[in-house]
């Protein structure tokens, strides 16, 4: 069961944030959001992600933003 602070990657077949790894900040009946750290800039991109576009890796975020 995915939680708060787990990090999952994204099916790679999305066309947006295809194969990123996200940290969840919900876990919602249909799926979950979370965040991609920003590159180069200050801040975070938010993604909502259905059941079955995401694979949970076993990582946990040490640091959350």
């Amino acid at each position: 069961m995915t939680q708060v602070n787990d990090i999952v990657q994204v099916n790679p077949d999305r066309e947006t944030f295809g194969a990123c790894m996200v940290v969840v900040t919900e876990v919602k009946s249909w799926g979950i959001q979370g965040y991609v750290q920003s590159a180069g800039v200050d801040g975070q991109q938010y993604i909502r992600l259905k059941s079955g576009d995401f694979e949970p890796t076993g990582g946990k975020a040490v640091w959350v933003a």
